[in-house]
Order: structure tokens, then sequence, then C-alpha cells
């Protein structure tokens, strides 16, 4: 499931080559925010003649870029990467932009999907709030919980008869409203 976000979250990483020891040449999009095997297929690393677990220190001699001259498109990615600034520095990620530093909160708000506030947000989730209460309160306000006449409707249960034994049908109105049982609670 996690494994779905990765689109999303490439979007945020910013591949910043230094001295190339920790990214792949071919796979980690270090290439102005691109791979190379994404930017030029198999074909390429087959032409270098550099391995598919080759590093992109193994095209860096003395502080310059320094590719095989072997075809048109390793020619090309020599023209690519001259723009790119050599450096002693450890290969790094950043998310966003360079610099910043990665929470799980910046990574939570850029990801996430932004609805429209409702009405009824502060009075389910102000400060002094008892999480649990909080929570079963946002399901009831969104009509999500598992009363017995949805789980009946799914074919999870075969009757939707009131667990405290009214004799009503068991639905949110029913429990919060309606059952005898809950009025004393």
């Amino acid at each position: 499931a996690i494994l779905r976000l990765r689109p999303l979250v490439k979007e945020h990483l910013i591949y910043k080559c230094g001295n190339g020891e920790h990214f792949s040449l071919w796979f980690d999009p270090w290439l102005h925010g691109d791979s190379v095997h994404a930017l030029y297929g198999h074909r390429v690393m087959f032409e270098a003649g550099l391995s598919k677990h080759a590093r992109v220190k193994e095209v860096i001699r003395n502080g310059e870029w320094c590719w095989p001259q072997a075809s048109c498109d390793v020619v090309e990615l020599q023209q690519r990467v001259r723009s790119i600034p050599i450096s002693t520095a450890p290969d790094s990620i950043h998310w966003d932009k360079v610099g910043e530093v990665f929470s799980t909160a910046s990574a939570f708000h850029g990801i996430r999907q932004r609805f429209l506030s409702v009405d009824w947000h502060d009075i389910v989730w102000h400060s002094r709030r008892i999480p649990k209460h909080a929570f079963s309160l946002w399901l009831a306000l969104r009509g999500a919980h598992r009363t017995k006449d949805k789980l009946l409707a799914i074919g999870v249960v075969h009757s939707a008869d009131c667990a405290f034994l009214c004799g009503e049908t068991e639905t949110l109105q029913h429990l919060f409203f309606q059952c005898p049982f809950s009025s004393m609670v």
C-alpha cells in the first residue's frame, strides 16, 4: 500500500549530486530530476560499457565529467550533465527544495489531498478534546460508524437488531438518540 505513494513522493524529492558515491548512475533521478535510464533506456547502459550497478562517481575523473565516448546518446548525455556541478560533498536528497529538512509533517502536508473545511471542524478537533471521543464524533458526523444496519446490507451480520435488546433496528440515529440503553449512559 505504501508503494502506491511513490509517484507522489517522487515529485517532492530533489537529488543533488555531490561526489557521486551514493547515487546509481542509471536509476536514481540525479539528472535534472530524471534518471539516465528513464531518459535513454537500457541501450545507453550497454553503449557506455558500464555495469548496471555503476555509481555516478564512475563517470567523474579529476573533478570533471568523463563519459565513455561510445555513441551519440552517450555524447548527448555528456553535454546534458555539464550543467551539474561536481563537488566533494556527499550526494544528498532533499524534500521540496535544496536545504529543506525532511519531516513527517512536511511530507504529510506535501502529499495529502486537501479538502474544504467543514463547519463542524472546531467542534470535533478542538485543543481540549478527548481523542477517542473526538474520533467517535468524527465518525458519527460522517455517518461512518459500522452499525448493524450497514453490516446487514453488506452481508456481514444476519440481523440488524439493536445489541441492547430494545427490539429496534441498530442505526446511527437509533444508537445515539433513540435507544433506551444509550440514553441512560
